[in-house]
């Protein structure tokens, strides 16, 4: 499918790479909170030698740890939408026309962040029973 005279794929996807972009920083920053809500992050940062002090100080985001995954989900469910789903734009032959669809950073940075937010879940609920046996 050919793009519409007068739409090249620089002026049309730019606005939207943006969004993309921005919505994978944003899921990262959001897998970061969920880490720092489920305990994953400050274990990490005592298991480095970071003070006890900083580290444990991260807990009083235990309360939001529910917004953060909420915001994660919504961010990476779009952000997974836009990279892999979503219909490209085919670039009309001789158009200046330098990216067409999400890079490969995009996509790498989300499963990133994908990742992060798993681990920080699923650290979350096995944290409990990790403190109770030595």
């Amino acid at each position: 499918m050919a793009a519409k005279p007068g739409l090249s794929c620089t002026s049309s996807k730019t606005n939207e790479q943006g969004k993309v972009k921005l919505a994978t920083v944003g899921a990262l920053l959001a897998s970061l909170g969920i880490c720092a809500a489920c305990c994953l992050l400050p274990a990490a940062l005592m298991s480095l030698g970071v003070a006890g002090a900083f580290a444990s100080s991260l807990e009083a985001l235990s309360p939001y740890k529910w917004i953060f995954i909420a915001v994660t989900v919504m961010l990476l469910g779009y952000g997974f939408y836009s990279a892999y789903w979503k219909r490209k734009q085919t670039c009309a032959a001789g158009a200046a026309c330098t990216v067409c669809g999400s890079g490969r950073s995009v996509r790498v940075s989300l499963w990133i962040g994908t990742a992060l937010a798993v681990s920080g879940i699923v650290y979350g609920f096995l944290e409990p029973w990790l403190s109770q046996h030595p």
